[in-house]
């Protein structure tokens, strides 16, 4: 019986050829997305999976109130406090942050970030490592354990445990080049361990661990601070709990309530500050965190990728639903003929839903094909730098494809099974004409809704393009061309400044600990030294005072700082924003002025105001916040260098070249400052590629099911048409009146469309600062798109109609 639905179902589909690749190209475009979103989150639910106590294990969250996501870093010492005073937890480890620095080895040089770890990271995690006793690798001071990665490029296929190497830390992040500083020796490591870096995936990536046991020596050195026993401060360390057998997740949570209750009852500063508890596998993908090791696509994301899946999908699905459920009158005698030989209501229905799961798997095959497509696109957005997919499938992964294609094959044919199998013998064998449907009321509401997606697609993506061309072309308030950013990478800046301004293309150059206006920012909270007014949050700049005349600023009022004299520090800058903020009317009034931070522990004098510019990235504040400049050379982490000449390659080999002769270990870095301006905004063309690439699907699937219609309809009113040009109707008007009821559904999409884009997106745009006007020019030129196209798809079908022979059209069947 089987066999014989799956030979009629392919007679059918072979039988109606047009209108059966509508359907399977459009379920194919559409699963295809859905299989891409599959692959994504099978790659990242494959993260930490190797990890033998991987059920037990915890990572600890801080949560303080007012923030907007809980934190992946804890208090130094809650990871001792868990395994000494609790039974549920079995064992703990804590990762310390700021280890990033060059390692030194036979005047080899390798830049390697990672985390001080106590000696009982290996028996909470189940890294494949060589060199000898995992228990002991990390229990004594100076040693470390590093990479494959890292040996191959340090030592280059050599044996590298027992070898010794220098390590110079430079604060680097473990999420790229930022916070660059100046080289700090921490002395000499030896190597006891190599963790294996392939075959596994983990949200911890790392070059080196460091035994936690060297952190005493530096922190009687001053090299690094101690917080080991810091209940208030929670940015350092990750802890890792892993619960003893037979202990719930309930008795965790109710041993990290016990701790906050005891560590911070009657601390005003620490009310509402709370620990979590986060399973080692709900990591990746997993709830939006702060100070995250590393970076993750969130599991919100997930859900926002899904629906957009789910809404191209199921417009796929309503296009079988429709084009099926017209076709019925073709299929009535067939239908007939069937009950009145003995087939029962289930034979038809099993019989129908078998043609749709066909076409369903026929999808599935094209589906495959444009995966293949569209997968390296997706690779290569820029965004996946960070993300790491790899998307590679498994048996597991097809069979999960397979599943869905017969669920999308049965969502797709239900209706139209229950709808056809229905219809009486009698009924169904009489004439066609007497069984033409009216106003196909559902199907005209089905392709309404169709286009009411597509119009709002089309709309979002039009203001996100606009949003992201309204960041390029941004004015930050200083001149950013011609000017190149080179990472100090530890060393002196004044000697990096002398010889770069020897060079003869180079007009100026300044210093800085950041660069302005990207996604690094440091604060801190001022006011008016004496006055009890609330403490304002101003931005920071370390720099110097070739910096305003480096960038093209100017100052207001006051003078530049002076950089001479051993209290340069406690001069400083403020913008213009920073004077209206203490409440001050005019910019010489507040030069002069002591301003003391948070706490009283340090005081500055305002020697000038420089003019307000663009300081933060534009996605993370609306409009210019106060800010205070001032000079602290130890934390330089950059010099600006502008250049005049037109040969900028000539120029920036010759800097290059006096780097060298400064630096000959690291390699010359440096990134022109429009460049990373406008990569600050990659993201938001990621954004418009993928919604655009959806918009686009959601638009191809509506007017395919739109082509599909009117195909049916021009067919069905064929000998209407005859008749009509015999009687002396001219062309132009048969097309207007095939086209009239497909106008009428392009219209009411568009009366129910457009007002819905504009009040949705502009829910969204409000939350977004520095924000592009959006009004009724945005919805029109969506519109148009969505009008030209439909009106193109039905146009070719109405037009080949009107201009049919009419003798043809009126011969008999």
């Amino acid at each position: 019986m089987l066999r014989s639905y799956v030979t009629i179902g392919w007679r059918n589909i072979l039988k109606y050829k047009t209108f059966s690749f509508i359907n399977v190209f459009g379920l194919a475009i559409a699963m295809s997305v859905c299989m891409l979103i599959m692959l994504m989150l099978a790659d990242h639910k494959r993260y930490d999976q190797f990890h033998e106590k991987k059920d037990r294990i915890y990572r600890i969250l801080s949560d303080r109130p007012g923030s907007k996501a809980p934190s992946a870093t804890t208090p130094s010492p809650l990871a001792n406090a868990l395994k000494t005073d609790y039974p549920v937890v079995e064992e703990s480890t804590q990762l310390r942050r700021g280890v990033g620095g060059d390692l030194l080895y036979n005047g080899t040089t390798v830049e390697a970030r990672g985390y001080f770890v106590d000696a009982s990271f290996f028996n909470v995690f189940s890294y494949d490592v060589t060199g000898g006793n995992v228990q002991r690798m990390l229990a004594t001071p100076n040693t470390m354990v590093i990479s494959t990665a890292l040996a191959q490029q340090l030592f280059n296929g050599a044996e590298p445990v027992g070898k010794i190497v220098d390590l110079n830390n430079r604060g680097l992040s473990m999420l790229g080049d930022g916070e660059p500083g100046i080289a700090v020796p921490w002395g000499s490591y030896t190597i006891t361990g190599v963790v294996k870096d392939k075959g596994h995936r983990s949200h911890l990536k790392f070059d080196v661990l460091l035994s936690a046991a060297s952190l005493p020596a530096l922190y009687a050195a001053g090299k690094i601070g101690d917080n080991s026993n810091d209940w208030v401060h929670d940015f350092s360390v990750y802890t890792y709990a892993v619960t003893a057998d037979g202990k719930t997740e309930e008795e965790l949570t109710a041993a990290l309530q016990d701790i906050v209750t005891r560590r911070y009852a009657g601390q005003e500063d620490m009310k509402g500050f709370a620990l979590t508890q986060q399973q080692l596998t709900a990591i990746t993908p997993g709830i939006l965190v702060s100070n995250a090791p590393g970076y993750t696509l969130p599991l919100m994301a997930y859900y926002f990728l899904s629906l957009l899946a789910l809404i191209i999908m199921v417009s796929a699905c309503l296009n079988y639903t429709n084009l099926s459920t017209a076709r019925a009158l073709t299929r009535m005698k067939e239908i007939g003929v069937r009950k009145v030989t003995g087939a029962h209501r289930k034979n038809l229905i099993l019989q129908f839903l078998s043609e749709s799961m066909l076409t369903s798997l026929m999808a599935l095959g094209m589906a495959l094909i444009l995966l293949v497509i569209i997968k390296p696109a997706f690779l290569g957005l820029w965004v996946n730098r960070y993300l790491d997919f790899s998307l590679h499938a498994n048996s597991n992964v097809y069979l999960m494809f397979i599943g869905f294609s017969l669920v999308i094959g049965l969502m797709a044919g239900l209706y139209p099974a229950l709808h056809l199998s229905k219809y009486q013998p009698a009924r169904a064998l009489k004439n066609l004409d007497t069984l033409r449907p009216g106003k196909l009321g559902v199907r005209r509401v089905l392709s309404v809704s169709q286009f009411v997606v597509s119009l709002f697609f089309i709309t979002t993506v039009v203001l996100i393009y606009n949003q992201f061309r309204h960041y390029l072309d941004f004015e930050y308030g200083f001149n950013a061309k011609n000017v190149v950013n080179i990472s100090l990478q530890g060393n002196d800046h004044r000697r990096v400044i002398h010889e770069f301004l020897t060079v003869s293309g180079v007009a100026s150059v300044s210093a800085s600990d950041i660069i302005p206006a990207t996604n690094v920012q440091n604060g801190v909270s001022l006011r008016v030294a004496g006055s009890d007014v609330e403490y304002t949050r101003f931005g920071v700049l370390l720099t110097d005072d070739h910096f305003l005349g480096n960038l093209g600023l100017s100052l207001v009022a006051g003078e530049n700082m002076n950089v001479s004299g051993d209290s340069t520090s406690r001069f400083v800058l403020v913008n213009e924003a920073a004077v209206h903020a203490l409440g001050y009317a005019h910019a010489p009034d507040i030069v002069g002025e002591m301003l003391q931070s948070k706490g009283g522990t340090e005081e500055f004098t305002v020697v000038g105001v420089t003019k307000d510019f663009q300081h933060t990235a534009l996605v993370n504040e609306d409009g210019v916040s106060p800010m205070v400049l001032r000079y602290q050379p130890e934390s330089f982490g950059y010099v600006s260098v502008r250049m005049v000449s037109d040969n900028a390659a000539g120029t920036l080999l010759q800097l290059e070249n006096r780097w060298k002769a400064i630096d000959p270990v690291n390699p010359f870095r440096y990134d022109f400052y429009e460049d990373q301006l406008d990569a600050m905004y990659r993201g938001f063309f990621d954004v418009v590629t993928i919604l655009g690439f959806i918009a686009f699907l959601a638009v191809v699937i509506a007017c395919l099911g739109l082509l599909g219609m009117a195909m049916y309809i021009t067919e069905r009113r064929r000998k209407e048409v005859g008749i009509r040009k015999i009687l002396g109707a001219n062309d132009s008007s048969i097309a207007l009146l095939l086209s009239k009821s497909f106008f009428k559904v392009l219209g009411v999409a568009i009366c129910i469309g457009g007002p819905l884009s504009y009040f949705i997106n502009n829910l969204w745009l409000q939350s977004l600062p520095n924000r592009v006007g959006f009004g009724l020019g945005t919805v029109l030129i969506a519109i148009s798109t969505l009008l030209v196209l439909g009106l193109v798809t039905v146009g070719t079908q109405t037009l080949r109609a009107s201009r049919s022979n009419p003798v043809q059209t009126l011969k008999m069947d």
